[in-house]
């Protein structure tokens, strides 16, 4: 389930127009307005500059204080997984563009 922290939102939008299934909302604020839409493809994480989302995982899949954050860093995607706010592990993966 994808989670918006709101006092680092900047609202500049471009979780919800990065959005490939409309799934985010907007009123004051973003939110995850269809959440049986979400593909947890996590475009809106490494779109986001604030890095205001975060994926938590899914209860079926495992314990809920887990989350990862997307970082584009140009030839490379960073993933780190989060314990309770906290990051606890790190991966770096080269892409082409």
């Amino acid at each position: 389930m994808i989670v918006f922290d709101l006092e680092k939102c900047i609202k500049c939008r471009k979780c919800e127009k990065i959005c490939p299934t409309l799934a985010i909302g907007f009123d004051e604020f973003p939110c995850l307005a269809y959440p049986e839409k979400c593909w947890h493809c996590c475009a809106c994480i490494k779109e986001c500059p604030a890095e205001a989302i975060r994926l938590r995982l899914p209860p079926h899949i495992g314990d809920q204080r887990y989350e990862m954050l997307v970082k584009d860093e140009g030839k490379s995607m960073i993933f780190q997984i989060l314990f309770e706010g906290r990051k606890i592990d790190e991966m770096e993966i080269q892409v082409r563009k």
